[in-house]
């Protein structure tokens, strides 16, 4: 569980927000198989930012959908990174979720390029 800590020091009125107890266990909820969900709610998203508005999602209704997990993007790109083979793996496994990811992919990349 992460816990946020608030310093104010000499800065003035800027305030310092150090993360404490971020780790694998920041999300203790995310399975693989939400991480997947996840990844794919977040492309669905992005796909359509860019062909309705030729834009990147905003930073709003990314972190709306992160939220609706539970978790923040920095604690899905660190799930990323410490899961890569089991991604990989379950990728592997299941085809129909590879090739949801790979079709929206090309779609987004089709809209970036129009």
């Amino acid at each position: 569980m992460k816990t946020k800590t608030f310093v104010r020091g000499w800065f003035g009125g800027l305030t310092i927000a150090i993360l404490i107890g971020s780790g694998p266990a920041f999300a203790a909820d995310l399975t693989l198989a939400r991480y997947i969900d996840l990844s794919i709610a977040r492309l669905e998203l992005s796909k359509q930012a860019w062909t309705s508005t030729r834009q990147p999602p905003t930073r709003a209704a990314m972190a709306g959908l992160f939220a609706e997990y539970g978790i923040e993007e920095s604690d899905y790109l660190i799930y990323t990174s410490a899961h890569r083979e089991a991604i990989a793996g379950y990728l592997s496994a299941h085809p129909d979720a590879r090739q949801r990811i790979d079709g929206l992919s090309a779609d987004i990349s089709g809209a970036i390029a129009e």
